[in-house]
C-alpha cells in the first residue's frame, strides 16, 4: 500500500494543487462550477480582452492538467492491466515467479535489518581503524604485553622503593650505634682517668693499698674497649654491607625506572596511533570493526543476491507481457499474497475513478471557456478580430 502511495504522489500534488483551487474559489463562497458559470456570460462592465484573455488561460490550464491526468490514467490502467496479465498466469508457470518474490521480500527485510543496525563505530574510528587492519592483531598483542610489563615495572618499581628506604634506615641506625659507642669510649676513657686519680689522691692522703681497685678499673676499661672495638668492627662491616645493598637497590631503581619511562613512552606513543587509552578499549574497537566488516560482507552479498532476484523477477514479468514489471520489484508481496494484490487493485480503481471524475470536471470547465468565447463573438461580432489575434496568441483553435 505504502508503494501504491509512492507510485502515486505524483497524482496526489496534482489533485492537491487543483483542491487547493477550488479551496480559493470557496474562500468567496462561489463554487467552481458557479465560477465557470459566470464565465459563459459577458459582463458589459468588464474589459473585453480580460474576459476573453482569462477564458483563453482557463482553457491552456484545464488543457494542460488534462494532457498530465490523461497519462496518469494511462498508468494506472495499465497498472491494472499489468494486474490481470500477472493474474492470469498458469499456476505451473507461476511457481518462478514467485519463488523471486519471497526471495526479494526476504532479502529487502534482512537489507533494512542492516541497514537499520546501529554502528558501534564512529566513521573517524571505522576509517582510522581499516588504516591499521593488517598490523592491528600483533599491535593489540604488543599493548597487552606492554601493559602487563608496565604494571610489572611499578610493583619493582615500588618494592625497590621500599628495599631503598629500609636500607636508608638501616644505614642511620648504623651510624647512630657507632655514634654510641663513641660516647661510650669517651665516657669509660673519662671515668677511668678519674678513678685513677682518685685513687691516686687516696693513696697519697691515706696510704691505702689500692692495687685491686686499679686493677679493677684497668679490667673494666679493657673490657669496655673489647666490647667498643668488637662492636666498631662490627657496624663498619654492617655498615659496608648496607651500603653495597643500598647502592644496588639504588642502580636497579635507576635501571626500572629508565625501563618504565621507554615502556610508558611506547604506550603513550600507541595509545595516540590507535586513539585509545588502554588495551582493553583497542581490543573492543577491533572486535566492533570485524562485526561492521562483516555485516558490510553479507550486504554486498545480499545486495549481489537482491539484484539477481529482482533481474530474475524482472524477466519472468516481461516474458508474461507486463508492460511495467520493475515497480513489481518495489510490492512484491502482492505477487504472492492476494489479499494484498487485492488492496493494490482496489486503491487503482479508486485512483483511476478520482482520475476520470477529474477529467470530466476539467472538460466541462474548457467546454464553458469555449462556450464563453464562443457566445462573446456571437454577441460582439465587431471584436472578432481582436478575439482571433487572442486566439492565435495562445494558440487555441475553437
Amino acid at each position: 500500500m505504502g508503494i501504491i502511495k509512492k507510485l502515486f504522489s505524483g497524482v496526489n500534488r496534482k489533485a492537491n494543487k487543483n483542491m487547493n483551487k477550488q479551496e480559493r474559489d470557496k474562500s468567496t463562497n462561489l463554487t467552481y462550477e458557479e465560477v465557470a458559470e459566470k464565465q459563459v456570460d459577458y459582463d458589459p462592465n468588464q474589459d473585453r480582452a480580460s474576459f476573453v484573455t482569462d477564458n483563453c488561460e482557463q482553457i491552456l490550464e484545464t488543457s494542460r492538467q488534462l494532457e498530465e491526468m490523461k497519462v496518469e490514467y494511462q498508468a494506472v490502467t495499465s497498472y491494472l492491466t499489468d494486474m490481470q496479465k500477472i493474474d492470469r498466469i498458469p499456476l505451473e508457470e507461476r511457481e518462478k515467479l514467485n519463488d523471486s518474490a519471497r526471495k526479494i521480500i526476504t532479502l529487502t527485510r534482512e537489507r533494512a535489518k542492516y541497514q537499520n543496525n546501529t554502528r558501534k563505530l564512529t566513521d573517524v574510528q571505522f576509517k582510522h581503524i581499516g588504516r591499521y587492519e593488517e598490523i592491528l592483531p600483533s599491535e593489540i598483542k604488543k599493548m597487552m604485553k606492554n601493559e602487563a610489563y608496565n604494571s610489572t615495572i611499578k610493583n619493582d618499581m615500588r618494592y625497590l622503593e621500599g628495599e631503598k628506604g629500609s636500607l636508608h634506615y638501616q644505614k642511620e641506625d648504623i651510624q647512630n650505634k657507632q655514634i654510641s659507642l663513641r660516647g661510650i669510649a669517651i665516657t669509660t676513657c673519662v671515668m677511668v682517668v678519674l678513678l685513677f686519680m682518685l685513687f691516686i689522691v687516696i693513696v697519697n692522703l691515706f696510704e691505702t693499698n689500692m692495687q685491686i681497685p686499679f686493677l679493677l678499673t684497668i679490667l673494666m676499661a679493657l673490657t669496655s674497649a673489647i666490647y667498643i672495638f668488637t662492636n666498631l668492627g662490627t657496624n663498619n662491616k654492617d655498615m659496608k654491607l648496607t651500603e653495597r645493598k643500598l647502592n644496588r637497590a639504588i642502580t636497579l631503581l635507576n635501571k626500572v625506572k629508565i625501563k618504565y619511562i621507554n615502556n610508558t613512552s611506547e604506550l603513550e606513543y600507541s595509545y595516540q596511533k590507535f586513539m585509545v587509552n588502554s588495551y582493553a578499549e583497542l581490543s573492543y574497537l577491533w572486535e566492533q570493526y570485524l562485526k561492521a566488516k562483516e555485516e558490510e560482507k553479507h550486504y554486498q552479498k545480499n545486495t549481489e543476491e537482491l539484484e539477481f532476484h529482482n533481474s530474475e523477477l524482472v524477466k519472468e514479468l516481461k516474458r508474461n507481457g507486463v508492460a511495467d514489471p520493475d515497480i513489481w520489484i518495489y510490492q512484491a508481496i502482492a505477487i504472492i499474497d492476494n489479499k494484498e494484490m487485492v488492496e493494490v487493485r482496489h486503491r487503482l480503481n479508486a485512483r483511476r475513478q478520482k482520475l476520470r471524475e477529474r477529467i470530466d470536471y476539467n472538460n466541462s470547465i474548457k467546454e464553458r471557456s469555449i462556450k464563453a468565447i464562443n457566445k462573446f463573438l456571437t454577441q460582439k461580432p465587431e471584436a472578432k478580430q481582436e478575439v482571433t489575434e487572442l486566439l492565435r496568441k495562445y494558440r487555441i483553435e475553437l
